[in-house]
């Protein structure tokens, strides 16, 4: 909200599919935060890059019934979380995203950074 990134991930994702890649992305983040195990008093925000994702995050019924396990996951992390609220991003506007996936493309193994 603040336009400040709090905590950086990158890693590899086992899909040629982008709206897969980005569910799978918002997973592992999810579980980033709970990790950081950070107390905040205002909600999380979760940018996200496609608007198919965004539509399965504000909509149960257009999720596609093969991830249904996998948003089972990410509803049990919001729990955890407390407050998430999806943001639809500005396109070619996540300049760091966009650094982050070009430099994870020749990466094996996960890495994250908090500050």
């Amino acid at each position: 909200m603040e336009g400040v990134a709090r905590a950086l991930f990158l890693g590899p994702i086992a899909t040629n599919d982008v709206d897969l890649a980005e569910a799978g992305a918002m997973l592992l983040a999810l579980e980033v935060f709970i990790s950081l195990e950070w107390k905040i008093d205002d909600s999380q925000y979760v940018e996200i890059g496609s608007k198919v994702v965004f539509n399965w995050c504000t909509n149960k019924s257009m999720r596609p019934w093969s991830l249904q396990s996998t948003f089972a996951d990410i509803e049990r992390k919001i729990e955890k979380v407390g407050s998430v609220v999806f943001l639809i991003a500005k396109n070619k506007g996540n300049k760091m995203a966009s650094t982050l996936a070009i430099a994870g493309i020749n990466r094996g193994d996960m890495f994250k950074a908090r500050w």
